[in-house]
């Protein structure tokens, strides 16, 4: 008997610990995904205040589905062209 009840409390245990392991990826995971989406909105505004709002809305297209690599090749190139289109070249190239 109280091997079943010693079977059963370890079972509760190790659930517990993974779904504690679930969580905190999963946290993690929102938290990126989060930081990403702040990261490629701030990309975006300083390129409408560099560039106008026309640039900024094409960016913000390109960037809505790209990894964190282009977006920071975006915030890079804000700061390096000195037209909105060489931005926007220069930042499609990063996603092809």
């Amino acid at each position: 008997f109280w091997q079943a009840v010693q079977a059963a409390e370890e079972l509760r245990r190790e659930g517990r610990e993974q779904g504690l392991e679930r969580g905190r990826e999963q946290g993690l995971e929102r938290g990126r995904e989060q930081g990403l989406a702040e990261k490629r909105a701030m990309v975006v505004r300083l390129a409408g205040r560099r560039f106008g709002s026309q640039t900024a809305e094409q960016l913000r297209r390109i960037l809505a589905s790209s990894g964190p690599e282009v977006v920071e090749e975006a915030a890079d190139a804000v700061v390096d062209c000195d037209t909105g289109d060489k931005l926007l070249a220069r930042t499609s190239n990063g996603t092809s």
